[in-house]
């Protein structure tokens, strides 16, 4: 079983069911999990760190065919974070990522990682200038990529991110992280692709489809300049302002983008058991609400 879940901090946090929801995810939580979303300065953070615990346990639920009480996630040696799991049982990886409105989950029975990023938020004038601040972190072709051809200030971002997310999703995907240094992994993409984003679809009144504009599993990754073609890379756009990308290893690696999926923190706890049943929901409604939202 394989998902690609999006949930919106926005549409979380206006709904106006969110008190009573909030309170729910509280209980349905483990207390490390609440006592982690509370260190959060920002309302937006603590909030996507309680909704990246719930997303892989209700997935985890679905795939295991297990309670909800009953799972255990714990973290490896390298803190990527797993699901005990018993020998039986058809494998469960996952993987959590957030930025801007998104919290993205994206599950699997091998190795996997996802990266999602806000086109909007850059950190300098144009992508040239932050290309040109992180270039040490990129090939040459990845270099060209961005800065190389004719093309809009907005498809240069776009482009900027794509690599990034790609990047970012690999290291979470081995779990070797940072130390290994992003310029180690690196990616031969097609130049006749346009990695733009589109419309939302919508298949039924309540299931809407995120994927939109292009997508491709075109991209070819190296490490340390040798092929990993292990590894599969699906890559598209949440709506009009979130780039994704998911890496997989498989033997025999997909061709095929699994659309990402909305849904609601509602939908999460359906059927959720309490395992937190001593907190007190009410105070740590008080201390979420009393947490400013983010400035930017």
């Amino acid at each position: 079983m394989r998902v690609r879940w999006a949930i919106s901090l926005e549409d979380t946090i206006t709904s106006p069911t969110f008190q009573n929801i909030f309170r729910r995810a509280v209980l349905c939580a483990s207390e490390e999990d609440v006592d982690q979303q509370r260190r959060f300065r920002f309302k937006e953070d603590a909030l996507a760190c309680l909704i990246g615990r719930l997303m892989p346990r209700k997935a985890a639920v679905l795939h295991t065919s297990n309670s909800w009480s009953s799972l255990e996630f714990v973290r490896t040696e390298i803190g990527k974070p797993s699901l005990v799991q018993s020998s039986s049982a058809p494998n469960f990886e996952y993987n959590v990522s957030h930025h801007g409105d998104l919290v993205v989950l994206a599950t699997g029975e091998t190795r996997i990682g996802v990266d999602v990023m806000r086109v909007d938020e850059a950190r300098r004038e144009t992508a040239v200038e932050q290309m040109d601040t992180l270039k040490r972190h990129f090939s040459e072709e990845e270099i060209q990529t961005v800065k190389g051809g004719e093309k809009s200030e907005m498809k240069r971002w776009h482009a900027f991110y794509r690599i990034w997310c790609l990047k970012e999703s690999i290291l979470k995907a081995t779990g070797v992280g940072l130390p290994d240094g992003l310029h180690n992994h690196t990616f031969q993409m097609n130049r006749n692709y346009d990695h733009i984003p589109g419309e939302l679809k919508q298949f039924t009144p309540e299931k809407i489809i995120l994927l939109s504009g292009n997508s491709t599993t075109s991209s070819l990754y190296f490490h340390r300049s040798t092929p990993q073609p292990q590894w599969t890379f699906e890559e598209s756009f949440i709506g009009e302002k979130h780039c994704v990308a998911v890496a997989s290893e498989s033997s025999s690696p997909s061709e095929n983008v699994i659309p990402f999926e909305m849904k609601s923190l509602e939908e999460i706890l359906k059927d959720a058991d309490f395992i937190n049943v001593t907190a007190d929901v009410d105070e740590e409604l008080e201390v979420f609400m009393e947490k400013p939202n983010k400035p930017f």
